[in-house]
């Protein structure tokens, strides 16, 4: 596989699914002990993730958007998903490709054929699990950005790398910048306080400097180097200083 040739988006519902506070557990401590968490997928949530996601690919050259389901196990909440997100792309987006895989199988996609991928849309655990799966098939986790969107911008958004701060390496000057300095470059796009053409700009050159960096730069460790955290994030700023506009 060559640079370039794995470029996939992946968009999880963030508010609902099966991350609720919903059941509990009876007779604890006995050979009866029971226990029941629930699921919640609303047509609110489910749809706006969905329409979220049908417009992300639609801007796309392939224009293809993978369903994650996995509606022969889950037979009540996952035919119901998929019938959602068939209604909606018959409705108002028939230009899209509508490719709706078992979580299981696409799993198994995301290791064989990630170049395949274009944009996967999912439930709250098969997002999850998904967008550490994902940016790990370019062998490491320190690379990929993410944002918690907020689609009318009536709250704010939040951009960070995808795992998160990393608590167990704090301090020790050892992980990779990249994650974070994305994720600042996605933060631009999404500012409305900023022109989209002066966004686009700095998007570019933060994309354009890590690029450099990748190449011929100094690497930390989950990429094979030894360079340290501040090592790397300084030689991205230098070439972001370089980039001439």
């Amino acid at each position: 596989m060559r640079p370039g040739d794995m470029d996939f988006v992946i968009i999880r519902e963030n508010t609902e699914g099966e991350y609720t506070d919903i059941g509990g557990t009876i007779f604890a401590g006995t050979e009866r002990e029971v226990v029941v968490q629930q699921s919640i997928h609303t047509k609110f949530g489910s749809e706006r993730i969905l329409r979220f996601a049908m417009d992300v690919a639609l801007k796309t050259e392939s224009k293809i958007l993978t369903v994650a389901t996995k509606s022969n196990g889950l037979a009540v909440s996952m035919p119901w998903w998929d019938n959602c997100a068939t209604q909606l792309a018959n409705q108002d987006y028939p230009a899209l490709v509508i490719d709706k895989m078992h979580i299981d199988a696409l799993a198994a996609r995301f290791v064989s054929d990630p170049q395949s991928l274009n944009v996967v849309v999912a439930t709250n655990l098969f997002g999850d699990i998904l967008s550490d799966l994902g940016p790990a098939c370019s062998g490491t986790l320190g690379l990929a950005p993410s944002g918690n969107i907020n689609p009318t911008g009536e709250f704010p958004s939040l951009f960070e790398p995808v795992h998160g701060s990393a608590p167990d390496i704090a301090g020790m000057g050892i992980a990779n910048p990249i994650g974070a300095i994305w994720s600042i470059a996605m933060l631009l796009q999404h500012s409305k306080q900023i022109t989209h053409e002066v966004a686009e700009t700095a998007h570019t050159i933060i994309l354009s400097a890590i690029e450099v960096v990748l190449r011929k730069g100094p690497k930390t460790r989950d990429l094979g180097g030894r360079a340290l955290t501040l090592e790397m994030g300084k030689a991205i700023e230098r070439e972001v200083a370089n980039f001439n506009i």
